[in-house]
C-alpha cells in the first residue's frame, strides 16, 4: 500500500498520497501549489496519479490540484455541494469509488466550510473494513475546525453542522485512524495537537470539543476561543474557489546591488521585506523595511502583513533563503518578488546608504526602567488576547501585532515604546511596523515574556494572581 504524509512546514498543512502499490495507482488529497513532491513519489512508487481529492475550498494556502491535474491528466473530484467556479467531477454523501485493491467513501462533513467532506478508507494491506478516514479541516487531534470563515451571518449555522459532522465522524468507530489537513500551529484549529495523526477512539477520550454533547454549549465554546483568522485567508478562499492558475512557483527575483535596489525602492506599490533574524535588523536595516523573519511562522505572519498588490524586494541572510522566502510567499499567493539584495545587507552599509536601527532593550533594563522612570517607556504587548489574558507585564498595553497597522492612533508618538511578545518573533515584526509608520523610539524586548519570566520577575493577571 501507498500512504504517504506531505508535510509544508510553517503552514502545518498536511496533504496524502494513498495508493495500491501492486496496481500501481494513487490519489492525491488535498494538494499545495508546489506539485513536484507529489509528481515524485507516485515515481518513487511507480505508480500513476489517477485522482486528485479535495476536502473542502482551502483558506490557508494555494491549492495545487488544478496545476496537478494539468501536469497529470488526472481528474478533479471534489464536494457536490458547490462552491468551485471551475469544472470538476461532483462527490456525494455515500459515493464510493475504487483505488486499486483500497476502497474510499465520502462522508459529507460541513461546518468549517458548508462543502466539506471527508473520505473513509478501507482494504489494502490494513484491513478489508475500513481503517482510516481523512477528515480535512473538521477534526484535527486534540482540536476541531473553526466555523468562522465565511463570516458573522455564517458562523453559528457552520458551529451546529460541525457539531452534526463529528458525531457522524465518531460513530465510525474507535479504531479507525484519523489523518487530518492540519497540524500543530495552523491558525485553522484553536489548540491542535502536536500528533499529526490520531484515532477517533483517543479523540473521543481527550479532545475537550468532543467531550462536550449538548449542541448549544458546543456552539458557544468552539465559538469563544477562536481568534482572529489571518486577513488573507479570505483572498486564498476566493483564489481557490475561482481556480488558482496552473503555476507551481513564481518567477525567480532578480539579484539587485545597493544602488539599484535603493532605485526600485522608488517604484509604487514596492515593499521591503528583510527576513534577517530579530538581532540582525535591529542592528541595522533599510529604512521602511518590515521584517518577518524567515522561520517557521514567516508563511502565516506575511500572509497578515502583505498585500497581494505589493511588490516584494527582499533582504536575506543568506542566497540560500531567496528560494525558501520565495516558496513560502508563493504558496499564499504572494508572487510579485522583483529582486533581492545580491550580496546581502553588508553591500547595503558599504555602499554608504543610510540604514536605520530598532535598540535591543533587556527585560532587566525595561524593568529598571518601568520601576524608576514609568512615564518615560511605552510598554506595548503584542500577543493575542489569550495570551494577554493568562498574564501580561505590569502597565502593559495591548494591541495584537496583527491588528497594529489598523491601530497605530492608539500609541502615543511622544514617548519611547518598548515591544515585546512571548519570545521576540512578533514584537520585532510590530516594532518594524511602527519604524515604517514614523515612530521615533521604538525598542524590541529579545526573549520577551519567556525572558521576563526566566528571570523571576511577576507578571499582572491569571497567572499572578
Amino acid at each position: 500500500m501507498i500512504f504517504d504524509t506531505i508535510v509544508t512546514e510553517g503552514l502545518a498543512h498536511l496533504s496524502y498520497v494513498v495508493g495500491d502499490d501492486h496496481s500501481g495507482v494513487c490519489v492525491v488529497i488535498d494538494p499545495r501549489r508546489d506539485i513536484g513532491i507529489y509528481l515524485a513519489i507516485a515515481q518513487r512508487h511507480n505508480a500513476r496519479i489517477v485522482r486528485i481529492l479535495e476536502t473542502h475550498i482551502h483558506a490557508d494556502f494555494v491549492s495545487g490540484s488544478r496545476n496537478l491535474a494539468a501536469k497529470t491528466g488526472a481528474p478533479l473530484f471534489f464536494s457536490a455541494d458547490g462552491g468551485y467556479e471551475f469544472p470538476y467531477e461532483k462527490l456525494a454523501a455515500g459515493d464510493r469509488f475504487a483505488i486499486g485493491d483500497l476502497a474510499f467513501e465520502v462522508l459529507r462533513t460541513p461546518g468549517h466550510t458548508p462543502e466539506h467532506i471527508s473520505f473513509i478508507v478501507s482494504g489494502g494491506n490494513k484491513s478489508e473494513h475500513a481503517w482510516g478516514v481523512l477528515t480535512g479541516d473538521t477534526l484535527f487531534a486534540g482540536e476541531v475546525g473553526r466555523p468562522d470563515l465565511l463570516g458573522e451571518d455564517m458562523r453559528g449555522r457552520l458551529a451546529h453542522e460541525l457539531f452534526h459532522s463529528l458525531r457522524r465522524l465518531v460513530e465510525l468507530g474507535d479504531e479507525l485512524e484519523v489523518y487530518p489537513a492540519h497540524g500543530q500551529g495552523s491558525p485553522c484549529g484553536a489548540q491542535i495537537g502536536a500528533r499529526r495523526m490520531t484515532t477517533i477512539g483517543y479523540e473521543k477520550l481527550y479532545n475537550p470539543k468532543l467531550q462536550i454533547q449538548d449542541e448549544n454549549e458546543f456552539c458557544e465554546a468552539v465559538l469563544a476561543e477562536l481568534q482572529p483568522a489571518p486577513v488573507y485567508y479570505a483572498r486564498m478562499k476566493h483564489l481557490n474557489a475561482t481556480g488558482a492558475a496552473c503555476s507551481d512557483h513564481a518567477p525567480t527575483p532578480v539579484p539587485l546591488d545597493a544602488e539599484k535596489f535603493a532605485a526600485e525602492m522608488a517604484i509604487p506599490s514596492t515593499l521591503v521585506l528583510d527576513t534577517r533574524e530579530i538581532e540582525a535588523f535591529g542592528g541595522a536595516h533599510i529604512p521602511d523595511s518590515l521584517n518577518i523573519p524567515l522561520r517557521q511562522e514567516f508563511p502565516i505572519w506575511a500572509g497578515w502583513m502583505i498585500g497581494p498588490e505589493q511588490r516584494i524586494l527582499l533582504v536575506v541572510s543568506g542566497p540560500n533563503d531567496v528560494e525558501l522566502a520565495c516558496t513560502h510567499l508563493a504558496r499564499i499567493g504572494v508572487d510579485n518578488v522583483a529582486g533581492y539584495l545580491r550580496r546581502g545587507f553588508r553591500e547595503w552599509t558599504e555602499t554608504g546608504l543610510r540604514f536605520h536601527k530598532v535598540p535591543q532593550m533587556s527585560v532587566h533594563e525595561l524593568k529598571a526602567t518601568l520601576e524608576t522612570a514609568p512615564r518615560t517607556q511605552q510598554l506595548l504587548d503584542v500577543r493575542r488576547e489569550g495570551e494577554w489574558n493568562q498574564g501580561h507585564i505590569p502597565g502593559a498595553q495591548h494591541i495584537p501585532a496583527s491588528a497594529l497597522s489598523t491601530r497605530l492612533g492608539e500609541v502615543d508618538r511622544a514617548i519611547p515604546v518598548a515591544v515585546y511578545c512571548s519570545t521576540g518573533y512578533r514584537a520585532s515584526i510590530a516594532a518594524s511596523v511602527l519604524k515604517r509608520s514614523g515612530f521615533g523610539s521604538v525598542f524590541n524586548v529579545p526573549g520577551s515574556i519567556a525572558a521576563w519570566k526566566g528571570a523571576g520577575f511577576k507578571l499582572e493577571g491569571s497567572e499572578s494572581q
